[in-house]
């Protein structure tokens, strides 16, 4: 007699459930299904009733944990998998099924028994697992619950950047860094000299798109090598369900800067994701000669945005890929009357103090900052001078102090 999918164990839909995804989490990155909220959601169960149904798949080796990056968390969590035995056990399972006929109900209302391999053939885009879940759960399988979802959140760095402490809305520039990432533009450049505040205004950009869009943010040091910022890159694709990166970095020894920028290029293609380079200036030639060839191949790519944060305009924009961005190339300079103003308010400056400070360094965020700051007090001596004559000074140690 043939099994029903009415009859499936716990363990038994555990399994089926994990058929769905990676047997190598480690490498090829896990998803929130693979987690115990995940499998109690899927299989019908109390998450408290999965470390008891686990247990016993873990000590009969059909499946195995690991500490891993789920896409969308910060942290790492338990990802379960299956090992050999589990996977032939699901397979089995999922094959018994393909002929068993279940209720299924149309948009319309209209109630029919169907078999399950013609309900793979209408879902085309979710599993056999989860229909045979659906139904098991649902006892009737609707229209709807043929279209499947997403298994990975979308995920954000953002976090590991400092939020500015003071941040003052640059609307223009803010506006067309938005206009150009919703018109799926591939590649934005975004300079101006140090302490002007790119950062600051791209991070407060992106921060609208967490949510909607997985973004990546790195920040190079001039210590970075290529095999550096292609792992951190393939680390965050791996938490998107994407490892053609992680797979290349396994099997070669000795990093290709053309193999690594195809694999990126297969891994970031539609995946509705921002990625950020801050300091670009500070790569070496290296990691430069990668980043140039992402950005020749960029305009090949779709749903992803690459964003380069520079103090060297003229030498990030003399590569051939990069020389003629249009509208894309936004430069970054001190903030006007009315922002700067705004600014050195909140820092507590009295206006008249404010006006004298704004005509010297024309609104220049980070020397507004030092300018007003404990740290200046330390290094002048202010006998002798007017108080006019004090800003002076304290103005220009400010931009000592910035561009030493």
């Amino acid at each position: 007699m043939w099994m029903r999918i009415e009859d499936l164990s716990v363990n038994e839909r555990i399994l089926i459930h994990l058929r769905d995804y990676s047997m190598d989490p480690i490498n090829e990155g896990a998803a929130m299904g693979q987690t115990q909220e995940g499998i109690g959601e899927a299989i019908g169960i109390r998450i408290n009733h999965v470390p008891r149904a686990t247990k016993k798949l873990l000590d009969d080796i059909y499946i195995d944990e690991a500490l891993v990056h789920i896409g969308g968390l910060k942290r790492k969590r338990k990802a379960y998998f299956l090992l050999k035995k589990g996977k032939k056990i699901a397979d089995d399972l999922v094959d018994e099924f393909r002929g068993q006929k279940v209720l299924f109900r149309d948009s319309e209302g209209n109630e029919n028994l169907v078999a399950i391999d013609e309900l793979i053939f209408k879902a085309r885009t979710i599993t056999p697992s989860i229909i045979i879940l659906t139904y098991f759960n649902e006892e009737v399988l609707l229209e709807s619950s043929l279209e499947g979802k997403d298994e990975f959140p979308y995920v954000s760095t953002l976090d590991a950047v400092p939020e500015p402490e003071i941040f003052v809305d640059r609307e223009n520039e803010m506006a067309h860094l938005k206009k150009s990432i919703d018109g799926d533009k591939r590649l934005l450049v975004v300079s101006g000299i140090k302490g002007i505040g790119k950062t600051s205004l791209v991070w407060k950009v992106l921060k609208d798109y967490e949510g909607s869009k997985n973004i990546m943010w790195y920040t190079a040091h001039d210590w970075d090598s290529a095999r550096s910022v292609v792992e951190a890159l393939s680390d965050f694709y791996v938490r998107l369900g994407r490892n053609e990166m992680k797979k290349m970095l396994r099997v070669s020894k000795d990093l290709d800067i053309g193999m690594s920028a195809g694999a990126l290029l297969k891994d970031v293609q539609d995946s509705d994701s921002i990625v950020v380079i801050d300091n670009v200036f500070d790569l070496k030639r290296e990691v430069m000669q990668l980043l140039h060839m992402i950005c020749e191949n960029s305009r090949n790519t779709k749903g992803t945005s690459f964003i380069l944060i520079t103090r060297d305009r003229e030498g990030l924009m003399a590569s051939p890929c990069l020389g003629d961005l249009g509208g894309n190339d936004l430069v970054v300079k001190g903030l006007d009357h009315e922002k700067a103003m705004e600014f050195m308010s909140q820092l507590g400056m009295e206006p008249d103090e404010s006006e004298r400070v704004y005509a010297m360094t024309q609104g220049h965020p980070l020397a507004l900052k030092l300018v007003n700051s404990e740290e200046i007090d330390k290094v002048i001596d202010t006998k002798g001078l007017t108080k006019e004559e004090v800003w002076v000074v304290r103005c220009l140690k400010a931009f000592d102090a910035i561009f030493e």
